[in-house]
């Protein structure tokens, strides 16, 4: 079982990405969606625009107008609160957290490439323990960092009029390092024992997606989407080296115990599947929810004895626009709100982490330009319910630039 002993630790240090929750598993998930998705609650299969790009489901690129060219950029930055029984800990970070473009490469086949991260490490704890043995103490440091980033390339082929397949092909790729330092020490001499397991993960996954699109009257426009992920068995180099030190007042020795690399599995990333809709109403409300689930049960973590739990996702989201058609700027500027309610693939004590966000935002116009400049808010509570020893909160910005232009459009001469 996945278990959070340590959290009874005495210190707990930021980094780039610090969070307890992402010493197990390949660390915290991150979610793909852009800056509209992220303001409409995480709202996702369904989304179909021909302004934004939506790569959680790639069948939605059919939106994207002939000759169109569309690329987005978005920066992130977040203020962590982590919570435990008896002390608060505060840290900020921010990053540029993906980049995208799409693309019609025929009248029937839309693409897109992009880098965006699937997952994150970051954690510093510090655990000490008095034995009354002889006055000897022990200390142990666990620490993390990496994660792993999404390569991928998106292609959407409209089938009919209202009906598009997509396929994800993803190259996942990045390090995940876990190390520990246990020191045992008494008046006369300390042995410090420190191990660092690096995995540098190279494989490829592939995701399918859906979206049927119709006006089914003459204010109302209807989307549906769905998407299933194929389950992946992730390959790395796992390179693991263990070193003792014994120091006493005379000198120090120096042992490697153990120096390895071997190639291996680290996990298989399972099956998914999404499904969602949404409903525009006279071309100014849009209403959505969509529901996600990854089935994270059947995954194991290197040899180690973790049991994760199913990971699922309920989503609902808000898009207002005044009037589209609009020559006062402030009637063109979207409106959005949304929330989700979510279980994460990790488990304490047969429970499961859970996490509630709401958010809002607003897609602001360039004037005499297709380029939109989107933003979300956002605040996201996790948790283990019942169950008072870690809590983390975050107060997220989510800054997005969508820049659209003309491209392969033939110039004529007169």
């Amino acid at each position: 079982m996945v278990t959070f002993s340590l959290f009874i630790t005495v210190f707990i240090y930021g980094q780039g990405s610090t969070s307890p929750f992402s010493m197990y598993g390949i660390g915290n998930l991150r979610y793909e969606g852009f800056a509209r998705n992220r303001a409409m609650g995480g709202l996702s299969a369904p989304l179909y625009s021909p302004y934004h790009l939506n790569p959680s489901n790639p069948a939605s690129y059919s939106a994207l107008v002939q000759n169109s060219f569309i690329f987005e950029v978005g920066m992130t930055a977040s203020y962590q609160i982590l919570e435990t029984p008896d002390k608060k800990y505060k840290d900020f970070n921010g990053n540029v957290s993906y980049i995208s473009i799409g693309f019609p490469l025929t009248k029937w086949w839309r693409s897109g490439l992009g880098l965006i991260p699937m997952s994150s490490i970051g954690y510093d704890i510090q655990q000490t323990i008095e034995t009354g043995t002889d006055e000897q103490n022990l200390a142990t440091i666990y620490s993390g960092e990496g994660g792993i980033t999404n390569l991928y390339f998106d292609n959407s082929f409209s089938i009919f009029k209202s009906l598009s397949l997509g396929i994800k092909f993803s190259y996942l790729f990045g390090p995940l390092i876990y190390r520990s330092t246990s020191i045992s020490y008494n008046t006369n001499s300390a042995s410090t024992i420190e191990r660092k397991d690096q995995a540098n993960i190279s494989s490829f996954s592939y995701k399918a997606g859906l979206h049927y699109h119709r006006k089914i009257h003459e204010k109302l426009f209807l989307n549906i989407g769905a998407t299933y992920g194929f389950n992946t068995d992730l390959n790395a180099d796992n390179h693991t080296l263990i070193l003792n030190t014994i120091t006493k007042p005379r000198g120090n020795l120096r042992d490697t115990i153990l120096d390895i690399t071997q190639n291996i599995g680290v996990l298989e990333i399972p099956q998914s599947f999404s499904v969602g809709t949404s409903l525009r109403i006279n071309n100014k409300l849009e209403l959505g929810m969509d529901y996600s689930v990854s089935y994270w049960s059947k995954s194991k973590f290197f040899d180690k004895n973790y049991t994760f739990a199913d990971y699922d996702k309920l989503a609902f989201g808000a898009e207002y626009i005044p009037d589209i058609a609009s020559n006062k700027y402030r009637n063109l500027i979207r409106y959005r709100i949304g929330a989700n309610l979510s279980n994460s693939y990790l488990v304490y004590q047969d429970t499961q982490l859970k996490s509630y966000e709401i958010s809002l935002g607003a897609g602001l116009p360039i004037k005499r330009s297709p380029t939109l400049i989107n933003f979300a808010l956002s605040y996201q509570k996790k948790y283990i319910p019942g169950i008072n020893i870690v809590a983390e909160n975050y107060f997220m910005f989510q800054l997005n630039l969508s820049l659209q232009d003309i491209w392969f459009k033939k110039r004529v001469w007169q």
